[in-house]
């Protein structure tokens, strides 16, 4: 018989630390369990091991069945043991969600499939009446964020789309895809617009931060007034504009305006 347990995401952290001191792996409680959009547990299944069970059993906030009818009634397949754990907790597996209907009435708080996203119903309502792409209604559904999905960009309007500096499910920032490109959030919850270099990191297939090249440096770059530091005094060759001129400084040391001493204008 195989083995289904369940964790909160609390606890998730601590949970699969043990384990892996256990010499159990990595992760090993991976898969999100939602309530109202949120994912607030992770599942996991594994065959008969006796050795992770006793594991599992010794981690206070874990709900273990090891086949002995746990949830009364559940399916005793794999699948059919790990979704009536899930539900037992009053949440609902992401994997096993149905497809948003094209007729018919949806509950609120209800969660659906569309197009590999997790969708939540905001406000009851009828999908004959609103049959379009449901981001066409962003006061009906929101899209629910997947932990450790790096999935395209959508402007997060509610808490369930957000970007975890440190999602407890993978243990890394989160990612998302914005015009082709790869981004990484540099801030917990994000919900700001994905634009490179201000809550977001460009990144690459491996992970690794694209810093974009420095700008080159203006060849004539306009004058400014000597602010006393001698260090910002123009020397012989320097090159700048000024009043509608470009300027060859000839004289070192040089903290006069062009046009009065120590420039030469260039055609």
């Amino acid at each position: 018989m195989s083995i289904v347990a369940i964790v909160p995401v609390a606890s998730l952290v601590a949970a699969n630390l043990e384990l892996e001191e256990a010499g159990f792996g990595p992760h090993n409680f991976s898969v999100p369990a939602y309530k109202i959009g949120v994912a607030t547990h992770a599942a996991l299944h594994a065959w008969d091991d006796a050795a992770l069970l006793t594991a599992l059993q010794a981690i206070p906030a874990a709900t273990v069945d090891d086949g002995t009818a746990i949830v009364e009634g559940a399916p005793t397949d794999p699948v059919g043991r790990t979704q009536a754990l899930i539900e037992v907790q009053g949440a609902k597996w992401g994997a096993q969600l149905h497809e948003l209907p094209a007729t018919g009435a949806v509950a609120k708080d209800s969660m659906w499939r569309w197009n590999g996203d997790i969708l939540i119903v905001l406000q009851a309502f009828n999908r004959t009446t609103y049959p379009a792409d449901p981001y066409t209604y962003p006061a009906l559904l929101a899209r629910v964020h997947e932990p450790g999905e790096r999935r395209q960009w959508k402007q997060p309007g509610y808490a369930f789309d957000t970007y975890r500096l440190v999602n407890p499910f993978s243990g890394k920032a989160d990612e998302c895809i914005n015009l082709g490109k790869i981004l990484r959030t540099k801030i917990d919850y994000n919900t700001t617009n994905a634009v490179p270099g201000q809550f977001w990191d460009e990144i690459d297939e491996a992970g690794n931060v694209i810093v974009p090249p420095e700008p080159p440096a203006e060849e004539w770059p306009a004058w400014h007034v000597w602010d006393g530091n001698n260090a910002s005094l123009y020397q012989v060759g320097a090159k700048v504009s000024h009043a509608g001129k470009r300027w060859i400084g000839n004289t070192p040391n040089n903290h006069w305006e062009p046009g009065v001493y120590g420039w030469t204008q260039q055609p």
